[in-house]
């Protein structure tokens, strides 16, 4: 499955599209072809390739163009383009000298340093907005994003759903937080280093081959941002920081963790 598009179906339109079906359906479970269709086309690529990459479908070093994308999706080459760009900027892939760009290695070492960096900046911003206070309007949407993840783990639909509207509501909570602490320093910061693989603010990493494992690491994620925001509501500055430079690690540790020990 790793390779399986990669090396077999790159220049064949019809059999491309079937793979596509084929991996949403692994990832996706029961998810139907007019569900799927009922996400924004520049999104479900987005999704789909994210995830590939992730999962090594897409190899470290594969060649991906809006040619090709817009062929295996069956869109025009606005979403395929849109996509691609998303990629771009969170550093899963590159450009080519020519047409197209290349998926990026990952070098493990530096992301988790980047994560440590983060898990500073993320702190600091947690806690400095634990000491000034929430607005009305950060507080309701803290509460909010926190009840909709719940929702989607806790919901009947495929795991490719649930992840989905998890990873939007992830991304909305650590980014009201960033970019709303009253420091925009903070996010100046991060932003210099948020183009390195995986440490875009709210990014989501999950297995469909771990998917029970994963599925433990959300929800205890879930349960963090519910102590993050206790600790903001409360003007507990130290509190809040400790427990969100713990939380902002979890991909890597919690992933290991989990892992068991024949992994």
């Amino acid at each position: 499955m790793r390779y399986f598009w990669i090396h077999k179906y790159e220049n064949a339109h019809d059999k491309v599209h079937a793979f596509e079906q084929v991996w949403i359906r692994k990832w996706q479970g029961q998810m139907t072809t007019k569900a799927n269709e009922t996400a924004p086309s520049d999104k479900r690529v987005l999704a789909v390739l994210h995830r590939m990459i992730m999962d090594g479908s897409l190899a470290p070093g594969s060649k991906i163009s809006e040619v090709s994308v817009a062929d295996m999706f069956d869109v025009s080459r606005t979403p395929a383009r849109l996509a691609l760009r998303a990629l771009e900027v969170e550093g899963l892939i590159k450009k080519r000298d020519g047409r197209g760009f290349t998926v990026q290695e990952f070098n493990l070492g530096d992301i988790k340093h980047a994560y440590e960096v983060r898990g500073v900046l993320e702190g600091l911003a947690a806690g400095t907005l634990a000491k000034s206070g929430m607005s009305k309007d950060v507080e309701a949407t803290l509460k909010s994003v926190i009840k909709d993840m719940d929702i989607a783990l806790t919901d009947t639909s495929a795991d490719g759903d649930k992840i989905s509207r998890y990873q939007d509501g992830n991304v909305a909570f650590h980014e009201t937080i960033m970019r709303q602490c009253g420091n925009d320093y903070i996010g100046y910061a991060f932003d210099r280093m948020e183009s390195l693989p995986m440490l875009k603010l709210g990014t989501v990493v999950f297995s469909a081959d771990k998917a029970e494992e994963d599925m433990m690491r959300l929800r205890l994620g879930n349960m963090q941002h519910r102590l993050i925001f206790d600790a903001i509501s409360k003007r507990d500055p130290q509190r809040a920081e400790s427990i969100m430079r713990e939380h902002a690690n979890q991909t890597l540790v919690y992933s290991a963790l989990f892992a068991g020990p024949d992994d």
